[in-house]
């Protein structure tokens, strides 16, 4: 679908779908995320947007309980700070910031199950993590930012087994705990393998 306008799904043979692609263009009036929530047994979704900035509310997502992994990618504003209300269940999250003019850690970091994080081409200058936050962590993946900092004061981040970073700011600031941290083999070829697109 190059331009989604309008999607309904009436059909209860539906209810059972696991795995859902979106691409559409954010200039389609009218777009929102209720029939997605309609969908209560969806594990897997991939958000694309390839028109106007986007920034999603993602409320209706509450009622797909089930739901594990999400990637946003395109022209991806800024998040809601109610992330964890709504997805607390959430374990892997891919999210291309391209458009995102504001930390979005602040709202990631309180997802009570979040287990992998990878973060594109953020525009932001600086990341910051607090003691506490992202409490299930294990693998962060950061690819292409302009980001300048990152910060994660003492207590975030307890699990975090994996750090990868590519393509940053030669003069990024990262904690020496994360620079200790080691690129695990392989998590990414396993990770895409999940992921059908």
């Amino acid at each position: 679908m190059e331009s989604l306008t309008f999607l309904h799904l009436p059909n209860k043979a539906l209810i059972n779908l696991r795995e859902l692609c979106v691409v559409f263009n954010g200039e389609s009036k009218g777009f929102t995320l209720d029939s997605i929530g309609r969908l209560r047994n969806l594990r897997t979704l991939f958000l694309e947007n390839r028109g106007t900035v986007w920034n999603p509310t993602l409320q209706p997502l509450s009622q797909c309980q089930h739901l594990l992994q999400l990637k946003l990618h395109g022209q991806i504003g800024n998040l809601p700070t109610e992330m964890h209300k709504f997805l607390p269940n959430l374990k892997y999250l891919s999210l291309d910031g391209s458009e995102m003019e504001e930390d979005p850690m602040p709202s990631l970091e309180k997802l009570p199950k979040l287990t992998i994080l990878d973060l594109f081409f953020c525009r932001v200058n600086k990341f910051a993590c607090t003691a506490g936050g992202f409490p299930q962590l294990e693998i962060l993946f950061i690819y292409g930012s302009d980001v300048k900092e990152l910060q994660v004061d003492e207590g975030g981040m307890p699990l975090l087994r994996g750090f990868c970073s590519y393509n940053l700011n030669r003069n990024v600031s990262i904690p020496e705990r994360l620079r200790s941290i080691p690129d695990p083999k392989n998590w990414h070829i396993a990770r895409d393998d999940e992921w059908p697109y």
